[in-house]
């Protein structure tokens, strides 16, 4: 009897089987791309060396830092600038475009480097300004030296030494 009820539970198990037809189900994928809010990984933490005589100015947005010297004579600032091209994150540095100032282009730590220099007017006076842009394809990290017009070269091995300096410190030290 055993043998019996096992050959019907068997049965009976092949015809629910057999009867049981998986259904296919198509999954389709919307051709819609979407747009990347913000990088997926943190920015580097901008080094330099800053000299003796500059002092730290307290800034309203994170990730900028201002020193500026204690007669006022230079500034030194540092940003990581979110843009989607190079053109776009030289105008948010110093307010021209790539056609319109001379940007040279290097390396620094195996990524895209980019120097570059101009004049400008404020409230406080008129500076002669210098950058240097790093880029690692999600960010364009700046290094911006300004001093005022009326000290002319007087600072220029100053403004050096911090551009020698310029470091990215984050994971890894680049």
């Amino acid at each position: 009897m055993k043998k019996s009820g096992a050959l019907c539970v068997l049965c009976l198990a092949a015809a629910l089987l057999a009867g049981c037809q998986a259904e296919v189900q198509w999954e389709t994928v919307d051709d819609e791309i979407v747009e990347v809010s913000a990088p997926a990984e943190e920015p580097y933490i901008i080094i330099f060396g800053v000299p003796e005589d500059a002092d730290l100015e307290p800034l309203s947005e994170e990730g900028r830092k201002l020193y500026v010297q204690t007669d006022g004579a230079y500034e030194i600032l540092s940003d990581v600038v979110t843009a989607p091209n190079l053109d776009e994150a030289l105008r948010q540095v110093s307010g021209f475009g790539e056609g319109e100032i001379d940007v040279v282009e290097t390396r620094r730590f195996g990524l895209p480097a980019y120097r570059f220099a101009w004049a400008s007017v404020s409230d406080e006076g008129s500076y002669l300004s210098q950058a240097s842009l790093v880029a690692d394809g999600n960010y364009y990290y700046a290094l911006i030296f300004s001093v005022r017009e009326e000290e002319g070269t007087a600072y220029d091995d100053c403004a050096e030494a911090v551009f020698a300096s310029f470091g990215l410190y984050g994971n890894e030290m680049l």
